[in-house]
């Protein structure tokens, strides 16, 4: 079962549920998220870098199959540092983090939020932008199973495992980033002011 619940209560809550994928510590950005090689091949190829694309290619380092078997609405879970780099892009035309290509490829492959222990700020601040929710929980870890059933509460900060009956607690996402995640992202939500107007 993989939902998004959208609470219209007056803590603007906002539900995920979906099953976990476990991977562990120091979860790299850039060779194993999305992989420089693989940008570099699609871009050769004149193949334009859409979330889509991307997830085609996710993880595929790491886990041949992930990206022909996640389902949409599933939940990576990880350890301490997901999404760090260390391919010194800093400057660089190219880097990948100007335009967030791993969460875009974690978005695109169906993956609808990343919890852990900890995140790269790069990582984070770009998962948001594309509406992709971060959650950071120093309690997570050997709390899930692959394939463990998951319910994140993001407007109260609380975590569910619903295989197991474990729970969880988070900083609550504010409302600023509720209604941010709702839009799709910051580069949905100025779009969607754009045309109403609204600057």
């Amino acid at each position: 079962m993989h939902d998004v619940c959208h609470d219209n209560g007056m803590d603007g809550g906002f539900i995920l549920q979906g099953s976990a994928w476990v991977f562990g510590d120091q979860l790299d950005a850039d060779w194993q998220i999305c992989s420089l090689d693989r940008l570099a091949e699609l871009k050769d190829r004149g193949i334009p870098l859409t979330a889509e694309t991307l997830g085609k290619y996710c993880l595929e380092g790491v886990d041949r199959e992930f990206p022909q078997q996640v389902s949409q609405g599933d939940i990576l879970v990880a350890g301490e540092n997901v999404g760090y780099s260390n391919a010194c892009l800093d400057g660089d035309p190219e880097d990948p983090h100007l335009i967030g290509a791993a969460s875009m490829a974690l978005k695109g492959v169906g993956i609808a939020a990343v919890l852990c222990q900890s995140a790269n700020a790069t990582f984070l601040r770009n998962s948001l932008h594309h509406g992709l929710p971060v959650v950071e929980c120093r309690e997570i870890k050997g709390k899930v199973r692959k394939a463990d059933i998951l319910r994140i509460d993001l407007a109260r900060g609380l975590i569910v495992n619903s295989s197991t009956g474990g729970q969880c607690l988070f900083t609550p996402y504010p409302p600023f980033l509720l209604e941010m995640v709702r839009a799709g992202g910051v580069y949905a939500q100025l779009d969607r002011r754009g045309q109403n107007g609204n600057h």
